[in-house]
């Protein structure tokens, strides 16, 4: 085979040159600018976490990682969070999807809480754009917007505390959820006491150790 027939069959989209897999999930990386700024520290709880919201993507649904307040649910995916609080209306959320619908870009409602009266159109919403992914349509008819085959919608709850609201069965069946509650503090603390102090310094002071750990304590 000549050379110009090898560089017919590469991928000519350059959105589409770098695949990324994880699990039954594949995801084109798009060449997305992310910066050199500071990561997370991966342990096996974020690994499952990752592995959870994926695969939820993979099925066309939404991820709802939950945990106590302040544990880090952040994307790595350049992401639009947005505070869901009370003051929020489905009218509201209903721009919110279709900006995402159009971009393809994935949603992150943070603090999940809306009035109870506001969940079921919400879920209603929700659906129809699950249900366009599901079926690969092109179009949402119901909103006269294109499609984006990689939207994705996430939430983040705390369950449990004073002020959330009860989520009904229909709204809790759109979304894969994943437990955050405890996580891996002492490999986090040995983590980042090797990025922070000199290469050298392979014995760390036990006290240190223990004042890193009851700084993460959430």
């Amino acid at each position: 085979m000549i050379l110009d027939d090898l560089i017919g069959m590469e991928e000519q989209d350059v959105g589409k040159k770098l695949l990324i897999q994880m699990g039954n999930a594949n995801f084109h990386y798009g060449f997305e600018y992310l910066g050199v700024a500071e990561k997370l520290v991966q342990t096996p709880l974020t690994d499952k976490c990752f592995l959870t919201l994926t695969q939820a993507l993979h099925l066309r649904m939404g991820g709802s990682p939950q945990g106590p307040a302040g544990m880090v649910r952040q994307n790595q995916k350049i992401c639009l969070v947005f505070n869901c609080d009370e003051t929020f209306y489905f009218n509201a959320m209903g721009r919110i999807f279709v900006g995402l619908c159009q971009v393809g870009a994935w949603g992150c409602f943070d603090e999940f809480r809306l009035e109870e009266r506001m969940l079921s159109p919400c879920s209603q919403q929700i659906l129809i754009f699950q249900t366009g992914l599901r079926e690969k349509l092109h179009k949402i008819r119901t909103y006269d917007v294109k499609l984006n085959s990689q939207m994705g919608v996430f939430v983040t709850m705390n369950p449990g505390y004073a002020g959330r609201s009860n989520i009904p069965e229909n709204l809790q069946q759109l979304f894969i959820q994943r437990a955050i509650v405890k996580p891996d503090r002492e490999l986090i603390a040995e983590v980042m006491l090797y990025s922070y102090l000199p290469r050298h310094i392979m014995i760390f002071d036990l006290e240190l150790q223990n004042l890193c750990l009851i700084q993460l304590v959430i």
